[in-house]
């Protein structure tokens, strides 16, 4: 009798120790996945940006010193659109440009700077996605270029293209919108600088490419501040959310 109670016994713990083993051999797998990840020495990637302020691109490069820590540099470009910059066509007359009423300048920036990436949780070594944040921080500068209108001269009955004045056009003169060379003479530079910081989710099925979602938020300071928009304030700042999709290359050897 005592002999079957060690037997029940014995059975009863069987799922325990079953589990436990699984556990154990997946922490190992999990251990050995990161230990045979390679070593990438350096890295490249493009960058194409959705923000609510506009698009943009990107080029960043950058050096891992090991699997967690990557520090780079990187130099992007963004179009950024007032919030009440709304793209409409005078419905009553034909071939004309769509205006964007009210605004003054096309706003664009340029900025470049240094950035630290840390990775928070590796892929295991049979795939999946590998989840970093990073910070960049830098010099920025605004690019204004004047906004151009095509409106009525009731003096000689023509069409002319002039820059935008809101004193002296509106929607009783204004035939449509101009290109926007027009105003590439008179651009204005504003110098300043950003901050950026964000989530990436790098799903890549090699370690030497990289293909990643970016999602995060950044913003920008430009001096003196431009007035964008006519009847509205000059913004002080820039703050956006974006969403990036990066891809590109990792260079180094095997770990």
């Amino acid at each position: 009798m005592q002999k079957t109670g060690l037997g029940r016994l014995s059975f009863k713990r069987a799922p325990l120790t079953l589990l436990l083993a699984v556990a154990f051999c997946m922490t190992m797998a999990q251990n050995v996945g990161e230990y045979y990840h390679d070593v990438t020495e350096k890295e490249w990637d493009l960058q194409i940006f959705l923000n609510t302020a506009g698009l943009g691109g990107g080029f960043q490069h950058g050096r891992t010193p090991d699997l967690y820590n990557k520090h780079f540099w990187e130099i992007q470009f963004m179009v950024n659109k007032h919030p009440k910059s709304i793209r409409s066509i005078n419905a009553l007359y034909d071939n004309v440009r769509p205006i964007r009423y009210g605004q003054l300048y096309s706003l664009f920036f340029l900025q470049g700077g240094y950035g630290y990436q840390r990775t928070l949780h590796l892929k295991p070594y049979w795939g999946g996605v590998q989840v970093s944040y990073s910070l960049s921080a830098g010099p920025v500068l605004g690019i204004g270029i004047p906004n151009y209108v095509e409106v009525l001269n009731y003096n000689t009955g023509f069409s002319e293209i002039v820059r935008y004045d809101p004193d002296k056009h509106n929607l009783n003169n204004i035939l449509g919108g101009a290109r926007l060379i027009n105003g590439i003479s008179q651009t204005i530079f504003r110098p300043g600088f950003y901050a950026k910081t964000g989530l990436t989710f790098d799903f890549a099925k090699s370690d030497y490419k990289l293909r990643a979602l970016e999602v995060g938020l950044q913003i920008q300071m430009i001096f003196p501040f431009v007035q964008q928009m006519a009847f509205n304030p000059a913004k002080k700042f820039y703050l956006t959310g974006y969403l990036s999709f990066n891809f590109g290359k990792k260079i180094g050897r095997q770990h």
